[in-house]
């Protein structure tokens, strides 16, 4: 089980996944700065998490990165989130 973090926000030229153009960009802990299209096309289906195809949208992917990059971890904590919030597994 291999797990993929996201650890914030950049405004790359490419994505590091498959070279596409980028405006926003999610910082891993293991792909690099990758699009968020391609971070949910990497991640496995987690239907207890999220409904409809058990995955999350690219633009909460890209809401995730922002919260990261732009709030303290004490911040993100009062807000109700913790760091297993930003961590999915790879399919």
């Amino acid at each position: 089980m291999s797990i993929i973090c996201i650890n914030g926000y950049d405004q790359p030229d490419n994505c590091e996944h498959c070279g596409k153009r980028l405006i926003h960009g999610v910082r891993t802990n293991s792909h690099g700065v990758i699009g968020a299209d391609c971070f949910v096309k990497l991640i496995k289906a987690d239907k207890k998490r999220f409904s409809g195809n058990g995955k999350p949208s690219p633009s909460m992917v890209r809401d995730y990165a922002k919260m990261v990059e732009r709030r303290s971890p004490q911040r993100l904590s009062e807000m109700g989130y913790s760091p297993r919030h930003f961590q999915f597994e790879v399919a």
